[in-house]
């Protein structure tokens, strides 16, 4: 990736040698986030990143302002396509995660789009509902083909009966005393009588 007889430089040596220390060190001297591979394209320490796997280094890289978009010579989208020609499903997953685009043609497993890692310092966190607290209140249930009446009442012939359809009910029925609960009789449709 380097010229022909030039020795790599101290930041791609640290990528290759995993050393995450090493490439802390080189970028604080001053090594070229965006450095340059022998066409010209910029985003060599990240492509090299994402190539040989090191998703520590790769989230350093991101944090210190590595594009996730670099190019090469065969292309846009560099280090997502690295990744994914290596199976490093989880650096791909924080490619996507901190912006990058993946180019025409490449198919991203479905694998790949359900991993979630913690975002990077920094980063914009937007939470699905600003300021309000998870319920905390619900059970969910799976729905069944039994029907409920009150004793020497006749059942109800709908299920609108009930009311509207839903897949939780409320905890607070948990928090009811004995007396307070009405006698049910449960009865299943599929019973044979």
């Amino acid at each position: 990736m380097t010229e022909k007889g030039l020795p790599p430089s101290k930041l791609i040596r640290a990528i290759r040698a995993a050393r995450l220390s090493g490439v802390v060190i080189a970028l604080d001297d001053g090594a070229d986030l965006e450095e340059v591979d022998v066409h010209g394209h910029g985003g060599l320490p990240l492509r090299t990143a994402c190539f040989e796997g090191n998703l520590a280094i790769v989230r350093e890289l991101l944090i210190r302002g590595a594009d996730p978009n670099a190019s090469a010579a065969d292309g846009v989208g560099a280090p997502l396509r690295l990744a994914l020609r290596r199976g490093h499903h989880e650096i791909a997953a924080v490619l996507i995660q901190e912006g990058a685009r993946p180019p025409a043609g490449l198919t991203i497993p479905q694998d790949v789009l359900g991993i979630r890692s913690a975002p990077l310092p920094g980063a914009a966190v937007v939470p699905t509902l600003p300021d309000t607290p998870p319920a905390d209140n619900l059970i969910e249930f799976t729905p069944s083909q039994l029907s409920f009446h009150k004793p020497g009442t006749a059942a109800p012939t709908s299920a609108e009966a009930f009311g509207t359809a839903t897949n939780a009910i409320s905890a607070d029925l948990l928090f009811l005393d004995a007396d307070e609960i009405p006698p049910i009789s449960w009865e299943s449709p599929f019973a044979k009588q």
